[in-house]
């Protein structure tokens, strides 16, 4: 019965495809399987770093459009302000000439108003 215990999980792990008892005994070096797995993983490497560059450089793209209209949006903002403030200097400047204009009427209807008094 003992023997069955330790036997039966031996049969299952044997009966599957990928197991052998060569393998499993034996003690040979797979110094030459090793140099055929590093070159794929370096290619698989390289084409990540390729990838990553590309992105990189998609982004880096798109950085410098945004930056771009940024600057433009900027400008057309600075452009809007600039005209805001030259309407609203004009608009004072006309309200003072008005107000001079009146205080010329004022002056010169004070002055008959004083005459007319003499």
């Amino acid at each position: 019965m003992k023997l069955l215990k330790f036997l039966i999980p031996l049969l299952l792990v044997a009966s599957c495809s990928s197991f052998s008892l060569s393998g499993l005994f034996s003690s040979e070096d797979n110094a030459e399987e090793l140099p055929a797995d590093d070159s794929s993983v370096e290619e698989i490497d390289e084409e990540v770093e390729e990838e990553e560059e590309e992105d990189f450089e998609l982004e880096s793209l798109e950085d410098e459009e945004e930056d771009e209209e940024d600057e433009e949006e900027e400008e057309l903002e600075e452009e809007e302000n600039l005209e805001v403030v030259t309407l609203e200097e004009e608009d004072e400047e006309e309200e003072e000439e008005e107000d001079y204009e009146e205080e010329e009427d004022l002056d010169e209807e004070e002055e008959v108003e004083s005459v007319a008094l003499e």
